[in-house]
């Protein structure tokens, strides 16, 4: 049985001892090789999939195939049979502005993944079938138990299990400035969801540690 996923803002609501039980591992030995075979087959590698091969031309066309500028063009194509010829250039103007402003969003944000990609470390330290293991970054899976140590960036979001003098610079991911003094107790605000500096016990893909240790 596959574990089940959580979200930060779900993963910091749980003790360390429930987010050991909830992702099937073991907090001393982490996983065994079977178990993480089956894990990289079910959920991928540890990475973020950018399209680069696509070029730029093709990625402004692909957002005409949105069923809402079909609907759009489809209108402007009855208008100019209909010989509207006012409302089928409205409409094609409409068109226009609403897909560049699309393309320039999704531009952007494939630039920010990429962005956040090249602060993830290619490898880190994890324990193994009670070893301790340096492997590809990309390769981690749910319920891995990493090693953190001071001058370390964060290889995956992580729920800390054990944090000695832990601080950590988010500024790359929430502009905070102040480090982040880590926990590993469960955090909760009720019902409201957490804010990503409430999440105290959670380190953060490419943030980098400043001091301490933790796991």
């Amino acid at each position: 049985m596959m574990t089940t996923f959580l979200n930060s803002d779900a993963a910091c609501r749980v003790t360390a001892q429930e987010i050991i039980k909830i992702l099937q591992t073991d907090a001393k030995l982490g996983l065994n090789e079977n178990e993480i075979q089956t894990r990289q087959k079910y959920y991928g590698h540890n990475d973020f999939e950018v399209d680069d091969d696509e070029p730029i031309w093709k990625k402004y066309l692909g957002q005409f195939k949105e069923p809402m500028i079909l609907l759009l063009l489809a209108s402007a194509c009855i208008s100019l049979l209909m010989r509207q010829y006012d409302d089928a250039l409205s409409i094609t103007i409409a068109i226009i502005i609403v897909v560049t402003v699309a393309f320039i969003q999704e531009n952007r944000a494939e630039k920010e993944i990429e962005a956040l990609r090249r602060l993830v470390p290619p490898k880190c330290v994890c324990i193994r079938e009670g070893r301790s293991q340096q492997i590809f970054a990309r390769e981690l899976v749910p319920g891995d138990l990493c090693i953190l140590e001071s001058g370390d960036r964060i290889p995956a979001d992580l729920r800390l299990t054990e944090a000695n003098d832990m601080s950590i610079d988010e500024s790359s991911f929430t502009g905070e400035v102040k480090p982040s003094n880590k926990i590993i107790d469960s955090i909760s605000f009720g019902s409201r969801q957490t804010s990503i500096s409430d999440r105290r016990n959670i380190a953060f893909m490419g943030t980098h540690v400043l001091t301490g240790n933790a796991k």
